[in-house]
């Protein structure tokens, strides 16, 4: 079985995609994904199906949600418990695992010193995101679960920058963040890589103008220097003194 929830709620046997009947159903597969084999509550599920005004037939309904999903998966894959239920889920079976298992390993890799594998352990990584993350369940579902794994997400995206700035492919990323840190304008380590990669890209006053733009908005909208490490890689770009 292949479970899928970075990008739309799926669950796959032998190459065919299994029935799940709407969101209500795909967001209770995803949260007992989540939950890695451990129970999920009978009063979690309902929150994330409902929010804070489930009807009073919502205990019924869940149940008949688990029932749709004992019928697509088979009826030994979901314990249940007068409490909750829980899913039981193989080693490899799920997309998340995948990629944090890949993120792991480039960690290593980095820390030996091996940047270029660990570029190529980061590309295979992210390569199992199809979209946003439980991209088709419930609002409930996404508000309270989708933004950690986006975090996830985007921690890989700056560590495979990283390994390639590592290997002094400095032009080959500018433009990627260019249009990162457009996306994510207050994550500063985005920043101070486009700082790098441009400084390296030969192209050191508009590394410095990355900053001295990013200060002042800071200190018009919030009234704030930028970060300690953002202003010692400034220091660092106006003396010269930045190694590969």
């Amino acid at each position: 079985m292949d479970f899928r929830i970075l990008g739309p709620i799926e669950a796959v046997r032998a190459g065919r995609p299994v029935r799940l009947a709407g969101p209500q159903q795909r967001s209770v597969l995803a949260a007992l994904l989540l939950a890695r084999g451990r129970m999920v509550s009978v009063d979690r599920l309902v929150r994330l199906l409902w929010a804070e005004r489930p009807p009073a037939t919502a205990r019924t309904q869940l149940r008949k949600r688990i029932s749709g999903l004992r019928a697509s998966l088979g009826a030994d894959r979901i314990r249940s418990w007068r409490d909750g239920y829980a899913l039981r889920v193989a080693p490899g079976e799920l997309d998340l695992d995948r990629f944090l298992d890949e993120v792991r390993r480039a960690d290593l890799l980095l820390r030996a010193g091996r940047a270029a594998e660990a570029s190529d352990a980061l590309t295979a990584g992210l390569g199992w995101w199809r979209g946003p993350a439980l991209a088709d369940g419930t609002d409930e579902l996404t508000d309270a679960e989708a933004p950690q794994l986006e975090e996830a997400r985007l921690a890989a995206v700056e560590q495979r920058v990283a390994a390639r700035l590592a290997l002094c492919h400095h032009p080959q990323v500018v433009g990627e963040l260019v249009t990162l840190v457009r996306r994510h304008p207050y994550r500063e380590r985005l920043r101070g890589q486009l700082m790098l990669a441009l400084h390296h890209s030969g192209r050191t006053a508009d590394g410095l103008g990355v900053y001295r733009d990013w200060r002042a908005e800071l200190s018009a909208q919030l009234a704030i220097e930028p970060g300690r490490e953002l202003r010692d890689l400034h220091r660092a770009l106006l003396s010269g003194d930045v190694p590969c």
